[in-house]
């Protein structure tokens, strides 16, 4: 089987001397939950947009499914992929279900209107997503938690087979944070829809990903399982903190203790 997604060597960034994204590979299994993490300005967004096609690689070569998608139209990839990013249009006056009608662009023909067998998809995006019972409002009337679960409901819609995210609990309380990561969770266990996502909860991503990517100066660093990634010489590391990594009935949970103490001579530089 082909992975669901292969990046090879991309670069990306005009200063030559030192690209935002620099020889970067990554192969994401079909059905896996994959967390990229790392400081800011180390290169997570950008990846993710390439990988998305929104931005695009000054050089290298993306793969989906087994397909360049250099040479794949846009309506094909909208069909298999979708991505959530971290802001929407928050204040667009529209129903939750007429939002989560545009997942169905990429399916329908240019004279073809959401009905018949797309409302059904419809139904279903709404209801994996449990936002069924609040379709009829609008927009403007959410909270930010329910917000996200309306355009990530409208992400379903398209029915892809992988699933982006760029820091999707960003602007949520903790309770909203875990109630999207589970809605994830089951979308990723119960539907087999492969995830990358990039996080800054750390913690998080140790909870909820099967594999860590870690990222610096727009390359991988580190890569594994969180119990091989999340150690105490990762955390000095990568984010410049002194912490603590306690076990957590198997998951690793950390708690910063300060920053690395620098030593004189860079202190003076």
């Amino acid at each position: 089987m082909n992975p669901a997604l292969a990046a090879d060597q991309l670069k990306y960034g005009y200063d030559r001397s030192a690209p935002i994204v620099n020889g970067f590979n990554l192969t994401v299994a079909t059905g896996e939950w994959l967390g990229i993490v790392g400081p800011n300005g180390s290169g997570k967004s950008t990846v993710l947009r390439m990988l998305a096609r929104l931005a695009a690689p000054h050089s290298g070569k993306i793969e989906m499914e087994g397909l360049d998608m250099a040479d794949l139209d846009n309506k094909t990839i909208a069909r298999t992929m979708t991505m959530l990013t971290q802001t929407q249009e928050g204040a667009l006056d529209i129903s939750v279900r007429d939002l989560v009608r545009r997942g169905r662009n990429p399916h329908l023909k240019w004279y073809e209107e959401c009905r018949g067998k797309h409302e059904d998809v419809v139904d279903w995006a709404l209801s994996v997503t449990s936002m069924a019972g609040l379709q009829h409002r609008s927009l403007v009337e959410l909270s930010g938690g329910e917000r996200q679960r309306a355009w990530l409901s409208m992400c379903m819609a398209q029915t892809p087979r992988i699933l982006l995210l760029d820091e999707p609990t960003t602007y949520l309380d903790i309770a909203h944070q875990l109630e999207l990561m589970e809605l994830i969770r089951g979308l990723n266990r119960n539907q087999g829809i492969t995830v990358v996502m990039v996080l800054h909860d750390l913690n998080q991503a140790a909870r909820f990903c099967d594999r860590i990517v870690a990222m610096m100066n727009g390359a991988i660093v580190r890569q594994g399982t969180p119990g091989d990634v999340f150690k105490v010489d990762f955390f000095r590391e990568v984010f410049g903190i002194e912490a603590k990594v306690y076990d957590d009935d198997g998951v690793p949970v950390y708690l910063p203790n300060g920053i690395v103490s620098k030593q004189p001579h860079e202190a003076s530089a």
